[in-house]
């Protein structure tokens, strides 16, 4: 799941997905750097504090290397920068001293993070549902099974 969710370090997360984290514990994970508060005030000038208009507002889920598949995903949740509540949760959770361990890994060897990745996503993509005549089903939407 920790390698999974280097997904992150491409794509763009929703205002209404990131509202919570950047006016909740953002300032408290983070290391209160220059650049780290340059950042949330960024985030925060996108994406204002009461939902509504704001709320369709996007931002890079790795503000260093948006347009790049690399490490650099997990460098931002060791400065406690992560966009995503869930996802600096991996490294700042009291309780995942196991994720807290892969997200130092991956940020300081992009080698292991892309062969974990790489094993996962076939891993996952072999999954099977027995309950369906075929290997399972494409979704319209992923929250409800189709009709």
């Amino acid at each position: 799941m920790v390698a999974l969710s280097g997904a992150h370090t491409i794509g763009m997360a929703r205002c209404a997905n990131y509202r919570s984290r950047i006016y909740g514990d953002f300032e408290t994970t983070s290391e209160r750097s220059p650049m780290s508060e340059t950042y949330l005030n960024s985030l925060r000038s996108s994406c204002p504090a009461a939902g509504g208009a704001g709320d369709n507002n996007i931002s890079a889920m790795d503000s260093a290397t948006p347009n790049l598949f690399d490490n650099s995903f997990y460098q931002l949740l060791l400065k406690g920068d992560g966009l995503l509540n869930s996802d600096q949760e991996l490294y700042s959770s009291m309780l995942g001293i196991e994720t807290k361990n892969l997200v130092i890994k991956y940020a300081h060897d992009s080698p292991a993070f892309f062969q974990q990745f790489s094993d996962s996503m076939v891993k996952m993509g072999n999954i099977t549902n027995p309950d369906s005549f075929v290997n399972g089903e494409v979704r319209t939407n992923c929250r409800f099974v189709n009709t």
